[in-house]
């Protein structure tokens, strides 16, 4: 996400597996350019179908296409799951506490009603 420009989000409906129809925003990963790669091919022809790419910390096993992001206590090759972003994820810089980024915003918002005149 760090690293991501607004156009590494791509409209799609690659990781349709328990999402079927559902056009999404995602990352442009390993799995999203193989399929574009390949001209978008439909079940099960896609590149990779039915590969497990992911386990979770329980055993459970994720595969290619399926609509399941990266979370803590997985392993595997976590980039080629779902990496859901919209067009802002191209204004993330950096990584930062939820109450600093609010704080930011706040201090922000008063520095910007101070110079507005009032009504």
């Amino acid at each position: 996400m760090i690293g991501a420009a607004p156009q590494d989000a791509v409209y799609t409906g690659c990781f349709d597996g328990g999402w079927p129809d559902a056009p999404h925003r995602a990352l442009r990963n390993s799995t999203l350019r193989a399929w574009e790669a390949a001209g978008r091919p439909t079940a099960p022809d896609r590149p990779g179908e039915g590969a497990v790419v992911a386990r979770g910390a329980d055993g459970r096993t994720w595969s290619r296409y399926q609509d399941m992001v990266p979370v803590p206590g997985m392993s595997c090759d976590l980039e080629a799951l779902a990496l859901y972003a919209g067009q802002s994820a191209g204004l993330v810089h950096d990584i930062a506490p939820a109450g600093r980024i609010v704080a930011d915003i706040a201090a922000r918002a008063a520095a910007l009603m101070g110079r507005t005149p009032a009504p």
